[in-house]
């Protein structure tokens, strides 16, 4: 990921928004802008659902970046788990920090080696394997490995 450059509150949010104008992507529970000094930062929050749904959303955003990762999160409490893709949005005013996340329920034998309140970063290929679940038997165009991949 690279360096994101201090902007603006309204230049953060206008890149965004052309992001969200350019590509056909899920619709956000909720989308959050924060800038602070020289970091600029925007989270878009997917509605809860399966794994395999979650992956499906995120492998949408993926397929419209240069460079993702993918990190799991399991909460404290420990019965859910935060799926989510970091990268980058950039334009011509700068850089802003994108995160990308969906909880879905804790499973035991998807997220086995996760304990309470770890991360663990995640193969996009798990992504991959766990939206193909979802998928019936057609090929949808969000399993496709994003730019960087190709």
């Amino acid at each position: 990921m690279s360096t994101t450059t201090g902007m603006t509150f309204v230049g953060a949010a206008q890149l965004l928004a052309a992001h969200l104008a350019d590509h056909q992507l899920p619709q956000p529970a909720s989308l959050t802008v924060m800038t602070r000094g020289h970091r600029s930062e925007v989270t878009a929050q997917m509605r809860p659902a399966t794994v395999a749904d979650v992956a499906v959303q995120l492998l949408a955003w993926a397929v419209t970046l240069t460079t993702v990762t993918v990190t799991a999160w399991r909460p404290p409490h420990g019965d859910r788990v935060h799926l989510s893709i970091a990268s980058t949005l950039t334009g011509p005013a700068g850089a802003v920090e994108l995160d990308v996340f969906g909880g879905v329920a804790h499973d035991p034998v998807l997220f086995a080696d996760l304990a309470p309140d770890n991360h663990q970063t995640i193969p996009l290929g798990h992504l991959r394997a766990w939206a193909a679940s979802a998928a019936n038997t057609t090929r949808s165009p969000v399993l496709e490995a994003p730019a960087a991949e190709r």
